[in-house]
């Protein structure tokens, strides 16, 4: 993930994130944290949530499965508001 300064973003992904082995590190280039999530593939539903929650301060960078179930779920998302409109 690469998650963003603002809205105080780190401090809740670390939370949200607690009960997974994590690997965290500033980017000065980007100025954002660049967070690797290690799972077990059976919380992978769990995780995608959970991600899906913080919106636009989280980038998902992969894996590439991981990345599709959520460009995925955003897609649905859409076209289910664009729909009810």
């Amino acid at each position: 993930l690469e998650v963003s300064t603002k809205r105080n973003a780190l401090e809740r992904c670390m939370l949200q994130f607690a009960s997974w082995e994590k690997q965290t590190e500033y980017d000065e280039d980007n100025d954002c944290y660049l967070c690797k999530i290690f799972f077990d593939p059976q919380d992978e539903t769990e995780l995608l949530i959970r991600v899906l929650s913080f919106g636009p301060v989280v980038k998902v960078l992969g894996p590439d499965r991981f990345l599709s179930q959520v460009r995925e779920r955003v897609y649905n998302q859409f076209e289910l508001k664009k729909s009810c409109s």
